[in-house]
């Protein structure tokens, strides 16, 4: 089951990503599986797709699929342990909104923000390109 997506600001490797997903979810490393098309997934506990598009900033998108998911933690939780972890802000859908160019950025220091993305830019490009809160 999906838990969630994002875009990350700066790109990460798949062994940083892995690494980072084991931390947040206090697993073991192994039990992290990452790939690149959604074609492989399997049965693993976490599952980590990860899409490359274009070139700039948030242009690394991944979504992570848990079997399990802990009720403990919440996307905004695991958001905010990422991006620490990561060094790095990233762009989470926003749900409190049925716009679907509005975003929660999220920093390293664990701030969150809304803000929206442009949309001709996401739409035609894959371009996660912010324009205001």
């Amino acid at each position: 089951m999906i838990l969630f997506g994002a875009a990350l600001e700066k790109k990460a490797s798949d062994e940083q990503l892995r690494d980072a997903l084991a931390i947040v979810f206090s697993v073991v490393h192994d039990a992290v599986k990452i790939i690149h098309s959604i074609t492989e997934i399997k049965d693993d506990l976490i599952t980590c797709c990860v899409y490359e598009q274009s070139e700039g900033a948030f242009s690394q998108y991944f979504e992570v699929y848990h079997v399990d998911p802990p009720s403990n933690l919440g996307i905004s939780k695991i958001a905010i342990s990422l991006a620490m972890v990561l060094a790095t802000p990233l762009l989470i859908a926003n749900d409190e909104t049925a716009n679907p160019y509005s975003f929660i950025l999220v920093s390293p220091t664990g701030s969150m923000s809304v803000v929206n993305v442009d949309p001709d830019e996401l739409d035609e490009n894959e371009r996660y390109i912010i324009v205001g809160g």
